[in-house]
């Protein structure tokens, strides 16, 4: 098949987002860094549809990347996808690139080559939706207006440090579910990238937060610990920019 006429659908690009950001922490020769069928069917949110949960993210995105990684000679990124009991990709996986199940040696070398692929134009571009237009009922007769303004960056490792949360807050666990279905989260830099911080674009400074808690760390008005944030497998943030936080950020009342 010509890699001009396959394209990758929406479900297929939400797990390869899934993958990509699992692949810092992919050790080739350590399966056990891998991601279990289970773990990626409820990291991405998907309704079970079969009674195995392989079979159920096959029919929800993992078939069609594994199909349009052959199809368009990329590393078989899908790999990384395991029967955590086994620590193994299904037969399929083999099937699909022609190799057998016992070919550890390319299993290998294809997430070796995952690893330093460049993944970023294949990745879903998520915009954060317009806020709804606020409804009074009645016009308050005094009123001032102030306009504040507040930077927020969605960088592709903002993106990915929100789907590793599933875009639940670190702080609360809140997520907002919009009408369509979809999850809305906002990442924020503990170390700002802006002047004069100057923090860098890495994961290790970034937070997944609903949107009342960005604020408040945006103006400082609370701290921030390691044990106020909820953990999950692939990402961690780094004590030093915590500490910048609450040394330059935070306002101490």
């Amino acid at each position: 098949m010509s890699s001009i006429t396959i394209a990758l659908d929406a479900q297929g690009q939400r797990l390869l987002a899934l993958l990509v950001a699992k692949l810092p922490s992919a050790n080739p020769e350590n399966p056990q860094t891998f991601i279990g069928y289970k773990e990626a069917h409820d990291r991405l949110g998907l309704p079970q549809l079969r009674e195995k949960f392989g079979e159920s993210l096959k029919a929800q995105g993992l078939l069609s990347l594994a199909e349009w990684t052959h199809g368009t000679g990329k590393p078989a990124i899908t790999g990384l996808v395991i029967d955590r009991t086994s620590l193994m990709p299904g037969k399929g996986y083999f099937d699909l690139f022609g190799r057998q199940p016992e070919d550890f040696v390319w299993w290998r070398e294809e997430i070796k080559k995952s690893k330093s692929f460049d993944w970023s134009p294949y990745l879903p571009l998520e915009t954060a939706p317009e806020s709804p237009a606020a409804i009074d009922i009645e016009d308050p007769v005094d009123r001032t207006e102030v306009t504040t303004y507040r930077i927020i960056r969605d960088t592709l490792l903002a993106r990915r440090v929100k789907q590793l949360h599933n875009y639940q807050c670190q702080l609360c666990g809140h997520t907002i579910v919009l009408s369509d279905g979809s999850r809305y989260a906002e990442a924020h830099h503990v170390q700002p990238l802006g002047a004069p911080h100057n923090g860098p674009d890495v994961l290790e400074n970034i937070v997944c937060v609903c949107p009342n808690h960005h604020a408040e760390l945006d103006y400082g008005v609370r701290p921030l610990s390691q044990a106020d944030l909820r953990p999950t497998e692939g990402h961690s943030v780094s004590g030093l920019y915590l500490a910048y936080h609450n040394t330059n950020v935070h306002k101490v009342l």
